[in-house]
């Protein structure tokens, strides 16, 4: 019983479990926005979802920061708002997979963010294997899309939406080492789940929504998909190293694209799986490269 119960804890297990439901999530989102705007399906994602995170704070009430750390989290709020906007709006007209796997250059995105805001050092190493992934992701909307053809395919924005998204997650990621010493992970969850929602809240004021017939359930559950990632998430980042949990993040691709072959006929093409292995080695490179002793490119001040 008691191994039982150390596997339930594992922090492993949460990651594992974080990245199911967020892939979970995109795909409710994808099948939403055939029916609604993707606009209107994040704001009833994240209005729920703020209620759900609220009555959890009811049930365990954890210490929340003073007032003063109220604009932080509400600039945070703002770049999560952005950033799953984006998202949202290229799954649904892309491949989930496809998404995904551009969604992965965030990672790539942290060192430099982290060297141009907080002037931490920037490894040449990061630079050569930032430039990797991206000509992975290149790869991917190059072949997919006919980028450099005059016969695009598709959306192109949907193509780029994902990485825009992963800059703006990657802001907020940066501007949360700011608070590193003094943030719970708890409360870094519970604002997470309710600040971006004020961001949408006008929608509902200015776009009079109703929800459709059918579609509240789905709201309903896309939001405790969210509130579980988050949750999840935080219990994992909370019990083990960020090294040791990134693997993890790569499943999304196998989650992705299974979930899209069942619910959608999708199947990402062989383009695809190339560009994605390619962004995924950089950013395992890019971790390797992190943690090494190699030289920076410029000496923290």
């Amino acid at each position: 019983m008691s191994q039982y119960h150390s596997f339930i804890r594992s922090p492993y297990l949460h990651a594992a479990a974080a990245i199911f439901f967020a892939s979970c999530m995109n795909a409710m989102i994808k099948g939403l926005s055939v029916h609604e705007s993707v606009i209107v399906v994040t704001a009833w994602r994240y209005s729920l979802g703020a209620c759900l995170a609220i009555l959890l704070w009811s049930l365990f009430r954890p210490k929340l920061p003073g007032w003063q750390a109220v604009p932080f989290h509400l600039l945070r709020g703002f770049f999560q708002i952005m950033s799953a906007g984006l998202f949202f709006w290229g799954v649904s007209v892309i491949p989930l997979a496809t998404a995904a796997a551009l969604g992965l250059t965030g990672t790539l995105m942290v060192g430099p963010l982290a060297w141009l805001l907080l002037k931490e050092p920037l490894k040449r190493d990061v630079i050569m294997g930032t430039l990797l992934g991206f000509s992975g992701a290149l790869y991917i909307i190059h072949f997919e899309a006919n980028l450099f053809s005059a016969n695009l395919k598709g959306p192109l924005f949907g193509y780029l939406a994902p990485i825009f998204a992963s800059l703006f997650h990657s802001v907020s990621v940066v501007l949360l080492r700011f608070r590193s010493q003094s943030e719970d992970p708890i409360v870094v969850a519970f604002f997470a789940n309710t600040l971006p929602a004020l961001y949408v809240l006008p929608i509902f004021f200015l776009m009079d929504i109703q929800p459709l017939d059918g579609l509240f359930t789905g709201y309903a559950v896309a939001a405790l998909l969210g509130v579980s990632f988050w949750s999840l998430t935080t219990l994992a980042y909370w019990g083990a190293p960020a090294a040791k949990l990134a693997p993890f993040t790569y499943t999304q691709l196998i989650w992705s694209a299974l979930i899209g072959l069942t619910l959608f006929g999708e199947w990402p093409g062989i383009n695809t799986w190339i560009g994605a292995s390619i962004i995924v080695a950089a950013c395992l490179y890019v971790m390797r490269a992190s943690s090494s002793n190699s030289s920076p490119l410029r000496e923290k001040k």
